[in-house]
């Protein structure tokens, strides 16, 4: 390693010493803006425009995980999301979305009805592969396992998840996911609490998400698919910051859900 790649590792580890560390299971605000490093964003209009975060999650046998936390302008089809707060912006989640057939018809039915797209701010929780190579428990497991291939990665992380409350009582979970191609562990699609993964419609598209400038940054529908991200949706938020402050997360280690 080069004296420059050291500096900015060393810089790297210094950022995240001075970031808010949470332990499995404890309850904590999503974006709480007295947190060390949170920054608010702002419209050129000087309106509220998003949020940027990060925490440090204490994960056990999978160490000290760098998690950055970003709510930005997007626009998406309706039937592809939820807005937990505005519920009903977005796709209706009901019994029918619990069994596969059913499900399948609703989704083209709804397709049809809420095809227009709505702007908010699309929630985006992830860990870098950068920021994973400062993890030191995960660098020792892979030098042990030096032949690990990229699906033994993703199964490390399988069992955990990420579970978002808000103040009407809903709940929203989603598992950890390693995106192979990007090179991230996500936590990106999320479905109700109650109900687990719903049935997962290989043959349901996925609409692209897209910036407020109209610029798509989403993997192609196939390779979601692939992915299996359907189990669940994109949480589109509303551009009401004190909304957002009321958001409490909570990382869990939970048993297989499929």
């Amino acid at each position: 390693m080069s004296e420059e790649e050291k500096l900015h590792t060393s810089e790297k580890e210094q950022y995240w010493r001075n970031i808010q560390t949470v332990q499995i299971g404890e309850e904590f605000l999503l974006f709480d803006i007295t947190r060390n490093r949170t920054q608010i964003r702002y419209s050129d209009d000087g309106s509220f425009g998003g949020l940027k975060s990060s925490i440090r999650l204490e994960a056990g046998r999978l160490g000290k995980l760098n998690i950055s936390i970003s709510a930005a302008p997007y626009i998406k089809g309706r039937y592809a999301v939820v807005n937990p707060f505005e519920r009903e912006q977005g796709y209706p989640i009901d019994a029918d979305d619990l069994s596969l057939p059913s499900r399948i018809a609703k989704f083209h039915k709804i397709k049809r009805e809420l095809a227009e797209a709505i702007q908010g701010l699309y929630l985006f929780v992830f860990v870098t592969e950068e920021d994973m190579s400062l993890n030191g428990k995960m660098q020792a497991l892979w030098q042990e396992n030096a032949t690990l291939q990229e699906n033994d990665i993703a199964s490390l992380f399988h069992h955990l998840f990420l579970t978002l409350k808000f103040p009407n009582g809903s709940s929203f979970t989603a598992r950890a996911f390693f995106d192979i191609r990007q090179r991230l562990l996500l936590f990106r699609t999320f479905f109700p609490s109650d109900t687990g993964p719903l049935p997962n419609v290989g043959s349901m598209p996925s609409s692209t998400p897209k910036t407020a400038g109209g610029n798509g940054i989403a993997p192609s529908a196939n390779a979601e698919q692939r992915e299996g991200r359907n189990e669940g949706f994109d949480l589109l938020l509303p551009f009401d910051l004190e909304k957002l402050k009321t958001t409490l997360a909570k990382f869990l280690i939970l048993p297989n859900v499929d």
